[in-house]
């Protein structure tokens, strides 16, 4: 029994089943509204993105173990003895099959869209390419794996054509695409203090604060693509509204812990500076 909870905490499905299913679920909704088809598509990539952070415990066991934080949450437990290595990589083959066979029965799109999502959550974990080490290619990796290429697997699994490059799908993908590549950079953000003794993130790589700004930048990335999108395809007004307040609120919200820090920092230096008392 000890076991088999250990092989469930590998799925961590705490940490993505609230956000990432959206991506496929818009993209099959956009394809074929209120479908069975939205179904099969989200079924399908819960297994992929189980995938995506089974192979991210088994290539980062030995920095999970340093990782304070981690090891004190149980996150990875590979860490201890309730898995074992065989067994970790067999769960990794059935969660990437199970997808690849069921995608190649429905669409040859699809079915491209899902191998190409999955070789990226290996590329993005397994050495020795391991992109999450890799400075800005650990954000556009996360943004692609995560967001651009689950909207376009869900609306090709529900029947959704491509045709051409220059097409509303393409354009929500790009979408997806930016707020996913905003998760990652609010995770960093939120664990450089830790991650700056353990291992390397783009963050980590330029500092905090610079961090922060990053976010800023990508979120009003995320904004133009979105007003972009709206100009040229004529999206509804209240899509167009809901998306835009998302778009807003997320970053600030997600980061508010440091941001509020950096904030109440910044207020002290400055009354510091004009010959205040700092409290």
């Amino acid at each position: 029994m000890n076991r088999l909870q250990g092989y469930r905490k590998m799925l961590r499905t705490g940490d993505w089943i609230k956000f990432y299913p959206l991506f496929p679920l818009a993209g099959a909704a956009l394809a074929a509204g209120i479908s069975p088809g939205i179904i099969t598509a989200v079924a399908l990539f819960c297994c992929v993105t189980a995938y995506g952070f089974v192979i991210n415990n088994l290539y980062d066991v030995e920095i999970d173990r340093r990782h304070a934080g981690k090891a004190t949450r149980g996150k990875n437990p590979l860490t201890g003895n309730n898995v074992t290595l065989r067994g970790t990589k067999i769960l990794c083959a059935v969660l990437a099959g199970i997808p690849l066979l069921v995608s190649l029965t429905i669409s040859a799109a699809g079915f491209v869209f899902t191998l190409l999502c999955l070789i990226a959550l290996t590329a993005y974990s397994a050495p020795p390419v391991r992109l999450k080490d890799r400075f800005a290619a650990d954000i556009l990796c996360h943004g692609v794996m995560f967001g651009g290429l689950p909207f376009l697997a869900g609306y090709a699994l529900a029947g959704g054509s491509l045709t051409e490059l220059v097409s509303l799908p393409v354009a929500y993908a790009v979408l997806s695409t930016f707020i996913c590549c905003e998760a990652l950079i609010i995770h960093e953000i939120l664990d450089y203090h830790e991650d700056r003794e353990t291992t390397y993130t783009t963050v980590v790589g330029i500092g905090r604060r610079n961090g922060i700004i990053l976010l800023i930048v990508a979120a009003g990335l995320s904004i133009a693509v979105l007003e972009t999108t709206a100009w040229w395809f004529g999206i509804g007004t209240t899509v167009h509204a809901v998306a835009l307040a998302f778009l807003l609120v997320y970053p600030v919200y997600g980061s508010r812990e440091v941001l509020m820090k950096e904030a109440e920092r910044w207020y002290g230096g400055f009354r510091n500076d004009n010959g205040y008392k700092v409290r």
